[in-house]
């Protein structure tokens, strides 16, 4: 199977800068907590639930097949026990939704990897009146970093914390107007790896037309303003650690058919530079995504992409990433279903000194068996090649993964 896959704020280093990420928990705590007393309603759901996999992995580190691995095992065997509980809660019109989880991640040949992560999750779904909508999130992930975009066999510990804030007015039947905020803060424990920490922030308005069968037709305008804290400038800096980024995008989300839908954002995107502004780069960007029911008991979806995405790598800030996705769900009866993926895509770090370019294909297949409503196990198969213009950059991995769930 290898072979089919030949591959601005600057501020404090875990903080969000449009609200404080520990007073929004404490809010939205308070919210939860503070319904517990509330009446119960239809719908409303606390469910506990653990979860324990064993995940054997034969290139743990993602490494190039000449790279010498006589100091440290490449082959893994990763046994994971997971704990959360999720929370969907009403209040009226509403409603609070909550995921928190913590894992435990012990490794049978790298021990010193091994980790304790985390995973926070807490969202407000908001309704003023009755044409004034939005939500309110917040979440923070603690996990290993990924060995494959920081290029290192050091273990540490990434650091993810979000917020995000949206608002839209119904101001008449077929119209809306709306705008989006996000906060995002990355940042890896290890010093080694802090040249990757980044901070952004997206501000958006937009602007969509309505039809009778709520189909929509918009608008999108997004600045997103970028530093990444540990890359200080100097006179001899090839990369701008400071960045800004404009989007214009056309937003189509369609009904096709009773069996299919269409989304799509298209558009122009472009990013500058204080400093170096040798490293600005413009250009069309687009989304597309598909997704057609062919049986009630099958889905298909078809994703294509061409988009600047800003990049952890060390050597870069950005790249413009193409290619496409495939998916497919296939629910073969009430108790067992088969899921696949397929993924093609090539990064082109463009703009920097020595831009280079590498082809990824990824491909996932898995079946799930629930024999209760409480209870499922899966399997699953993940196949990734890298293949770069860099040298000692490729690689082959293939996973398998045998996951047991229990919902209480």
């Amino acid at each position: 199977m290898s072979e089919s896959l030949r591959q601005l704020h600057s501020g404090g280093r875990s903080k969000c800068s449009l609200v404080d990420a520990y007073q929004l928990s404490l809010l939205v705590l308070s919210l939860v907590f503070g319904m517990l007393g509330s009446p119960v309603v239809a719908g409303d759901r606390f469910s506990p639930y653990v979860g324990l996999s064993v995940v054997k992995d034969d290139n743990l580190y993602r490494l190039d097949s000449d790279v010498n691995v006589s100091s440290f095992s490449k082959e893994d065997t990763i046994y994971q026990v997971k704990a959360g509980v999720a929370l969907d809660w009403m209040l009226s019109r509403q409603q609070v939704l909550a995921n928190v989880s913590v894992t435990e991640n012990q490794f049978e040949n790298n021990s010193n990897l091994n980790y304790t992560g985390q995973d926070f999750n807490l969202k407000w779904n908001w309704l003023f009146g009755s044409d004034l909508t939005g939500q309110l999130g917040w979440s923070q992930k603690q996990a290993l970093n990924d060995f494959s975009s920081t290029g290192t066999q050091d273990s540490s510990k990434k650091n993810q914390e979000t917020f995000n804030f949206l608002a839209k007015w119904r101001y008449a039947p077929d119209w809306e107007v709306g705008v989006k905020l996000s906060d995002y803060d990355l940042s890896y424990e290890l010093r080694t790896l802090q040249r990757s920490d980044r901070k952004s922030v997206k501000k958006a308005l937009f602007w969509n037309y309505i039809t009778r069968t709520g189909n929509r037709v918009g608008i999108t305008w997004q600045r997103e303003g970028g530093e990444y804290p540990g890359r200080e400038l100097t006179a001899l800096s090839v990369i701008d650690p400071k960045y800004q980024q404009d989007s214009l995008l056309l937003n189509v989300v369609w009904q096709v058919t009773v069996k299919s839908k269409l989304s799509a954002d298209v558009g122009w995107n472009a990013r500058t530079h204080p400093t170096l502004v040798a490293r600005d780069y413009d250009g069309f960007n687009a989304k597309v995504a598909y997704t057609w029911f062919p049986t009630a008991k099958t889905i298909v979806d078809v994703n294509l992409f061409r988009q600047l995405v800003s990049s952890n790598y060390v050597d870069a800030t950005f790249s413009e990433d193409t290619g496409y996705a495939l998916n497919g769900v296939w629910r073969m009866s009430e108790k067992v279903s088969f899921n696949g993926m397929f993924k093609h895509e090539t990064r082109d770090y463009v703009g920097q000194v020595n831009g280079f370019k590498e082809r990824y294909d990824t491909m996932i297949a898995g079946v799930t068996y629930q024999p209760y409503s409480m209870l499922d196990v899966s399997l699953r198969l993940n196949q990734s090649l890298r293949d770069s213009t860099q040298r000692l950059r490729n690689y082959q991995s293939q996973s398998i993964t045998l996951g047991v769930n229990v919902k209480f």
